[in-house]
């Protein structure tokens, strides 16, 4: 569903001075004043009238509604003939997957189980079932987990308390000042794990199972980046599709759809 014109972000001469402003470390107390507001609060106002929202975490303006509609999404489309066979069978009492396996015509029960996955699809042992996946795939294996280094992070810092049990209030409001940077430090731990830990996540590609139909797009290139996808993907064994699907989100999310790619993945 398109998102109605009244509630899509408006991005006038004024917005975009605004976020640009906030881009380069201002704050919105000094951008109110800089263009005749009597606080942040007036500014907060005048982006609400043009569809935004203050985001706290990433200190700048969002738009507030999502272009993509979150219901629609995760109804997904209708599965293929075959994949609606498959959940059928397995909605049956004591379903055995080898011999759903046999009577779909399929090697093996790995061989379904990888079909599905292919499709989208996770198994589910609450439901014993299939069940549409979406989001992050984490390929990492077990073994792989056991072998990761822990971090051990220091105490948090606590407030000094004098004797009668009162926090020194300097030092709780010089704490308070750092929250909105502990809140980004949170949201992107597993990025700054990566950067701490040497080797840990070096190389390693995410890979994302997106809702929809797949279709054929033809896009043109110079053949110098052509030549960059091709061998990457073999060198990484990864095909040339999660390449560019790992690009797009990666794009979105940095250049302002940040808040549609979070809806698409079921972050939101």
């Amino acid at each position: 569903m398109a998102l109605p014109e009244d509630k899509k972000p408006v991005y006038d001469e004024r917005v975009n001075a605004i976020l640009q402003g906030l881009a380069e470390g201002r704050s919105r107390d000094e951008l109110a004043v800089a263009f005749g507001h009597k606080n942040y609060k007036s500014l907060d106002i005048y982006m609400r009238r043009k569809n935004f929202a203050w985001d706290r975490v990433r200190q700048t303006y969002v738009p507030e509604f999502s272009r993509l509609d979150k219901e629609s999404i995760q109804s997904g489309p209708a599965p293929s003939a075959k994949v609606a066979n498959v959940l059928s069978f397995f909605e049956k009492e004591e379903a055995d997957p080898r011999v759903i396996a046999k009577q779909l015509g399929f090697s093996d029960h790995r061989e379904l189980a990888d079909y599905m996955k292919g499709k989208g699809y996770e198994w589910s042992s609450e439901k014993k079932n299939y069940i549409r996946k979406f989001g992050l795939v984490d390929k990492k294996s077990d073994s792989a987990a056991d072998e990761e280094k822990l971090v051990v992070l220091p105490d948090p810092i606590k407030p000094q308390v004098d004797s009668v049990g009162y926090v020194n209030e300097i030092e709780a409001t010089d704490l308070m000042r750092f929250l909105p940077l502990l809140e980004v430090l949170e949201k992107n731990k597993d990025k700054l794990y990566g950067l701490i830990l040497p080797g840990l996540e070096e190389g390693k590609v995410p890979r994302y199972m997106v809702p929809g139909n797949l279709i054929t797009k033809s896009v043109h290139m110079p053949h110098t980046l052509d030549y960059l996808v091709r061998e990457y993907a073999r060198e990484k064994n990864i095909s040339q599709r999660d390449i560019f699907q790992v690009a797009l989100i990666d794009f979105f999310r940095q250049y302002g759809y940040e808040r549609e790619i979070d809806t698409l993945l079921g972050e939101r």
